[in-house]
């Protein structure tokens, strides 16, 4: 087995696929990924699985983008197995797992990102790179009370949040530290909910304090908490809010935010730019479209600003999906490592310097073929060829393998009668 990229292998495949093809024809790059798709479900061949380390993060551990799922498993250096999704909920089963049972490991399916909100968090995005005003990123899920967060974009609601990733400061966040004494609650992060007299408007979650330009002291900015709040129109403090108290005045009125304003006593209030308005508190979907450079994305606490990451995307990961597996009794478990042998997942190449996954040539030219025959019908020889493909991953497997012997293993679980050692 060696390395290999889409470069150094296109030509030897341009030649085999319908009867010579251009070796920069955007079609050589489809058929090579449909042929390492198809080869990659055959079964566990040479360079399709490895040896990795994976995070512990209330008692789960998630899969990176490259892995679809686990083949072996060790926790706390001792091995354990590894269970599907109908364990659980076999009729003669074991049930739910108790808690404590380290030595199983349980499929929980996919899930967007790889660490699980704490409570209500407002997501926050991060970019390494400068993005074109056409890069966005969407979030689906729902909020404490379990509704669904939509909100509106060109007229027309949405199931979700979605945000620019080039976005400037107009739709950004304010995260406000340093008030004491009656109004301490005012701390904490204050989410853009609209305009007044051009200027924006930021309301804190769950309590009633904003901040906006008043023009009864000058178009200063006020931060400003209410005894109540009543339906009316949210693009106009004023309208709805009684017995208003002035919690901190600046006397500043010619910056456009309120951030840059100097004057809050003894206050700091800080942008927190590419960040939802709405919290979220459970995240079921993200669709990003490609950037430039790699996405991070923050939980924020709405109450202290506090930032956790909860997921990592990749320049061309458009619909992030990962696998996750819990570890019973180990759902507080955070920093703990466990290792995986796990079986790659098929990610598409889109350059010459992308690494192959399936890196047999001969593999990669049967199956081109095959997929080629396939297409025109001829079934039979399609499946000729497809054969021949496989015959190569295994000739190199016994290759790559070498003269090393695993001991086999027969290992039973009977319910309600203990379990049998492993016996060699």
């Amino acid at each position: 087995m060696i390395r290999r990229t889409y470069g150094s292998v296109k030509s030897q495949l341009a030649r085999v696929t319908q009867n010579g093809m251009c070796s920069t024809d955007p079609q050589l790059l489809a058929r090579t990924n449909e042929a390492q798709e198809r080869l990659l479900n055959k079964g566990l061949y040479a360079g399709t699985y490895g040896r990795y380390s994976v995070c512990v993060y209330g008692g789960c551990i998630t899969l990176p983008r490259e892995f679809e799922s686990v083949v072996g498993y060790n926790f706390g250096g001792r091995p354990g197995q590894v269970y599907n999704q109908w364990y659980e909920f076999m009729e003669n089963g074991p049930g739910i797992a108790p808690a404590g049972d380290w030595k199983r490991l349980l499929d929980r399916g996919y899930v967007p990102m790889f660490r699980d909100l704490p409570d209500q968090r407002y997501l926050k995005v991060y970019t390494d790179q400068t993005e074109d005003s056409t890069s966005t990123i969407l979030f689906r899920g729902s909020d404490t009370y379990n509704n669904r967060i939509r909100t509106q974009e060109a007229g027309e609601y949405i199931d979700g949040e979605r945000i620019n990733l080039s976005a400037g400061s107009g739709n950004s966040s304010v995260l406000v530290a340093g008030i004491t004494g009656t109004y301490v609650d005012g701390n904490g992060v204050y989410r853009w909910v609209g305009t007044h007299n051009s200027k924006p408007i930021y309301n804190k979650q769950g309590t009633y304090y904003f901040i906006y330009s008043d023009s009864a002291i000058g178009n200063s900015w006020v931060i400003r908490k209410t005894q109540s709040i009543l339906f009316g129109d949210p693009s106009w403090p004023g309208a709805g809010l009684s017995s208003p108290l002035a919690v901190s005045v600046s006397s500043d009125s010619t910056s456009a935010y309120p951030w840059l304003v100097t004057s809050f006593s003894g206050l700091t209030l800080t942008q927190l730019s590419k960040i939802t308005s709405n919290a979220f508190r459970h995240v079921d979907a993200i669709n990003k479209t490609t950037s430039k450079g790699w996405v991070r994305v923050y939980a924020v606490d709405p109450d202290t600003g506090d930032e956790a990451c909860v997921a990592i995307l990749a320049p061309d990961e458009t619909l992030p999906m990962y696998r996750r597996y819990a570890i019973p009794g180990y759902e507080n478990e955070n920093g703990s490592v466990a290792t995986v042998l796990a079986k790659r997942k098929f990610v598409p190449v889109t350059t010459d310097d992308d690494d192959l996954i399936i890196t047999n040539l001969g593999a990669l030219k049967m199956m081109a073929i095959a997929i080629e025959k396939e297409e025109n019908n001829n079934l039979e020889e399609a499946l000729a060829y497809e054969a021949k493909a496989v015959e190569f991953l295994k000739e190199e497997l016994r290759e790559v393998q070498g003269s090393a012997i695993g001991r086999p293993q027969v290992q039973m679980e009977m319910f309600a009668m203990g379990e049998i050692p492993n016996m060699a």
